[in-house]
């Protein structure tokens, strides 16, 4: 039996074919979930269209989720179309880019500017914030939703140089999930965050870093949505305001890496 037959998934970061949101979209998709998927860039019509050629229900949306009046209006457009919104899984984000030692942070905490600043908080902590505050009140009014937050092991129980405005969302991620998870919880709303590790979305730099951890492999997008799966299902009913890390085990080593 489909474990979501007749939920309706509202998932964000919808774009590469490679990342966590895809995967995650295909995953509850499989389990009968009617899918909108929602991204700043046109790959989300890509997207829509293979997950509409596996069978799938699909509302694809293009909107920039840093601001509350397009969340607002992705949500308008979801209940237009089906009526309800079950589930709703914050994918959106995006990690820092940059040529720092570490090979994809953005630069030193002495060398951010405020833009650094409020682009990595917009992109990786207040589109959290808008879509949560556009969908809560119909979960309210149902009496019934899940909502899965993305998170990271960096900010939350780790870090590295150069990533300190990443950190800082992430972090801020894991704190909304908690709060949140109490002030919603009577209303039957579950809220969850994912920390993952080093997942290998088609970077050379995760697939290496992968190689450190205690599987000498990085982890899959598809790994990661079904612990998305997980909590956005009845499964996880009594689960509430937790970061579930999945990185292979990689937080537990002291020592990453070669060493002589």
């Amino acid at each position: 039996m489909m474990r979501l037959k007749g939920k309706v998934a509202l998932i964000t970061g919808v774009a590469g074919p490679r990342g966590i949101g895809y995967a995650s979209a295909k995953r509850l998709g499989e389990e009968g979930a009617s899918l909108a998927i929602a991204d700043v860039s046109d790959e989300v019509y890509d997207r829509a269209k293979e997950l509409e050629s596996l069978g799938y229900k699909v509302v694809p949306l293009k909107l920039d989720l840093r601001k509350l009046k397009d969340a607002a209006k992705m949500v308008d457009n979801v209940l237009e179309k089906y009526g309800r919104i079950d589930i709703l899984a914050n994918i959106a984000g995006i990690g820092p880019r940059g040529s720092a030692p570490t090979g994809g942070v953005v630069k030193y905490f002495i060398d951010l500017t405020e833009e650094d600043w409020e682009d990595q908080l917009g992109i990786n902590l207040k589109t959290n914030f808008n879509c949560t505050k556009a969908v809560l009140p119909i979960m309210v009014k149902q009496r019934y939703g899940k909502i899965v937050n993305m998170s990271s092991v960096t900010g939350t129980l780790v870090s590295e140089p150069g990533a300190c405005a990443y950190s800082a969302a992430k972090g801020g991620v894991s704190g909304l999930t908690k709060a949140l998870a109490l002030e919603v919880a009577e209303y039957g709303i579950t809220v969850n965050a994912i920390a993952p590790g080093w997942i290998d979305t088609g970077r050379e730099l995760e697939r290496n870093a992968g190689l450190s951890s205690p599987m000498k492999r990085a982890g899959r997008p598809e790994e990661v949505a079904s612990l998305v799966l997980f909590l956005a299902s009845d499964e996880s009913s009594y689960l509430n305001g937790h970061d579930i890390v999945i990185d292979g085990g990689n937080v537990l080593q002291e020592i990453k890496g070669d060493h002589d």
